[in-house]
């Protein structure tokens, strides 16, 4: 079933084209992976979808069940956890992507991730892969059947970063969730993608 369906996108800054007549569907649970040298809009395709840029050509269309119940349509996670608020801990990192959260929902998330006895930890006190999986517990809480990745392990090492990606992907098989996910590495992409778009 498409999530989403992109048709004709097309966007400039200036005299710059960035995209031009780009076409994507992402489905129910798949992960496709977007790659490109920089520069070429893969961010700038993700904020497109994910409504922060609304200033573009073309058509997006998305499955109603997309905004059934959520706070947060489309979470992103970033390369960097800067995001993070320094002096909340993981648990309230996570409570603030959504004023209804319950309890149950912010433990189920961060058991999720493996965080669930660090809950009680500042950022500080945290390894830089674990700050990246308080983003991804943030980003499940917000209920959306739809998640955007931006170089989300790059300045992780091997490890972490492989252990990483077999998470994400384990958490889009097992809830349904479609992601679209922006990288450099064609490993990376191949390990996690059902599909790799070419920009």
């Amino acid at each position: 079933m498409k999530l989403i369906e992109v048709r004709n996108l097309s966007k400039s800054f200036g005299k710059e084209t960035l995209l031009k007549d780009f076409s994507l569907d992402i489905g129910e649970g798949e992960i496709v992976a977007v790659m490109g040298p920089s520069g070429i809009g893969k961010s700038t395709l993700l904020n497109i979808i994910g409504g922060l840029d609304k200033d573009f050509e073309g058509t997006i269309s998305y499955d109603p069940k997309v905004f059934d119940g959520i706070d947060v349509p489309f979470p992103f996670v970033f390369q960097e956890s800067e995001s993070l608020l320094p002096w909340k801990t993981v648990e309230d990192n996570v409570r603030i992507a959504g004023k209804s959260l319950t309890q149950e929902e912010i433990d189920e998330a961060l058991k999720s991730v493996g965080l669930y006895d660090h809950r009680r930890k500042k950022p500080s006190e945290l390894s830089g892969g674990m700050k990246q999986r308080v983003s991804l517990a943030r980003a499940l809480v917000c209920r959306s059947r739809v998640m955007l990745l931006d170089e989300p392990f790059a300045s992780l090492d091997p490890d972490m970063r492989s252990r990483l990606q077999e998470l994400v992907r384990d958490l889009s098989r097992s809830k349904g969730i479609a992601m679209l996910i922006v990288t450099h590495d064609r490993s990376e992409a191949e390990a996690m993608a059902d599909r790799i778009v070419a920009m």
